[in-house]
């Protein structure tokens, strides 16, 4: 492992005493740091698409920006998704050899959360993922933080804490949530507290101590971050936006020569008769440069950062018919060696994630899980022809590879249990009429007769 030093997130604490960790804790959300706070905020506005406008106004004047509003594009979010392959399809959490219903209905939107988590760690190069207990609905549920603040003792490289805040208040007072787990003997600590270092308890937990022993955080981190993606769009938004004045500017400015400042005041219409002096003229000068050229330069941001993210943009005018699945995923190659070095990161995530859902379950009394936990990550599939998907299927059933239920699986991924049985019945029916017929088809003709007058005798 690389050791580049600490991030202005991570802060020693230098001895396990409550009272310094209370106050380092307070020191560390004080002087942490705006500058990579804003630039994770950029992005994450750019990937939810909101408040956009304000990172492309500032270098434009306000007088251009009377003309038009700012164009900026939804860019961010587009690559994430390209990018982040592994959880396109959710992935088969294999718990003591099989899969759980009773721990896929409790964990509450586990996929749809894991898609987004992925997509972010990616682009922010650091994420965290909180499990919680809903007492009232009785589930698992998640949350997704961008923003987390580790507490380290000092000789140690896993995180002793956490802390992340929940409410900004007016910023005079904005409230901050700290986790720690326990450690040589001492419980492990779970309050909220101020920016002055005030603590209160959280859910009438008025010995603030960690009920799980462990903290309900787990992290991903990649080795760098994807904030080009983040600096592509802004420059993308600019340009579109300099291009949807360049159509406004179209028809020109108009210019007076030859007359005094006071005299180019003229109201100007095809209504209206422009008297000029002698000697002076009028014209529209409109702007030099093509906007196509303009558009090109647009392109080649964008085609040179889905380069250096191992992704290609297919743009519509490109023509030609629609690639083969092969073609694809030649195409492709590069984004699918990609996802296999994905896999690492959140395969030792997902474990960790399920270590802290199986004791906040055991610690509520919901069930209890195996420690047994495998993840099978499904492959990246690309469109095939018709003859070429049924000879996969025939060639799945036929080696065991697959069952009829996994065929009407595939064709019907929602199909539920008892509209799975009723089909299964079905197609038992179907196939036991079919042996039936066919061994009558094959008898020897002498019983088929007999049997044909067996049936006009009883009518």
């Amino acid at each position: 492992m690389i050791n580049f030093g600490r991030t202005v997130n991570q802060v020693v604490i230098p001895e396990l005493s409550e009272q310094i960790i209370l106050k380092t804790v307070a020191k560390a959300e004080q002087e942490f740091k705006e500058k990579q706070q804003a630039e994770r905020m950029t992005a994450l506005d750019f990937y939810f698409n909101i408040n956009m406008d304000k990172h492309i106004e500032q270098y434009f004047s306000s007088e251009s920006l009377q003309q038009i509003p700012t164009y900026p594009q939804k860019v961010v979010p587009r690559f994430s998704r390209a990018r982040m392959m592994l959880y396109k399809n959710p992935p088969k959490r294999i718990i003591n050899g099989e899969e759980n219903s009773d721990y896929k209905e409790v964990s509450y939107m586990l996929d749809s959360q894991t898609k987004q988590f992925s997509e972010l760690a990616w682009l922010l190069g650091s994420c965290h993922f909180k499990s919680k207990f809903n007492e009232r609905k009785q589930r698992l549920e998640y949350e997704i933080l961008p923003f987390v603040k580790e507490y380290y003792l000092v000789g140690e490289s896993e995180p002793y804490g956490y802390s992340y805040e929940i409410d900004k208040g007016n910023n005079k007072d904005r409230q901050y949530v700290f986790w720690s787990e326990d450690r040589d003997g001492m419980p492990g600590m779970h309050f909220k507290f101020n920016q002055k270092g005030n603590r209160y308890a959280v859910n009438g937990n008025e010995d603030m101590i960690n009920p799980y022993g462990t903290t309900p955080i787990s992290k991903v981190v990649y080795p760098s971050s994807s904030f080009d993606v983040v600096r592509s769009a802004i420059q993308i938004g600019i340009a579109m936006t300099e291009i949807a004045l360049s159509v406004r500017s179209r028809l020109g400015q108009p210019v007076f020569t030859g007359i005094d400042e006071g005299q180019s005041v003229i109201k100007s219409g095809i209504d209206s008769a422009i008297i000029l002096p002698e000697g002076a003229t009028f014209q529209y000068v409109s702007p030099s440069g093509g906007i196509n050229e303009m558009i090109e330069s647009v392109k080649a941001f964008a085609n040179q950062t889905a380069e250096n993210n191992h992704l290609r943009i297919r743009w519509g005018e490109s023509g030609g018919n629609s690639p083969s699945g092969e073609a694809l995923r030649i195409l492709e190659i590069e984004n699918l060696e990609s996802r296999e070095s994905d896999i690492p990161y959140f395969k030792e995530w997902e474990h960790s994630r399920y270590e802290i859902d199986r004791i906040i379950l055991e610690k509520h009394g919901v069930m209890n899980l195996s420690e047994d936990l495998s993840i099978d990550f499904g492959e990246v599939s690309y469109p095939m022809n018709v003859e070429q998907e049924l000879k996969m299927l025939d060639w799945k059933l036929a080696n065991g590879v697959m069952s009829k239920r996994d065929l009407l699986l595939y064709f019907n991924p929602d199909m539920s249990d008892e509209e799975l049985a009723m089909k299964m019945g079905e197609v038992q029916e179907e196939r036991t009429q079919q042996i039936q017929a066919d061994r009558q088809a094959n008898q020897p003709a002498v019983f088929q007769s007999l049997r044909q007058e067996a049936e006009d005798d009883s009518q």
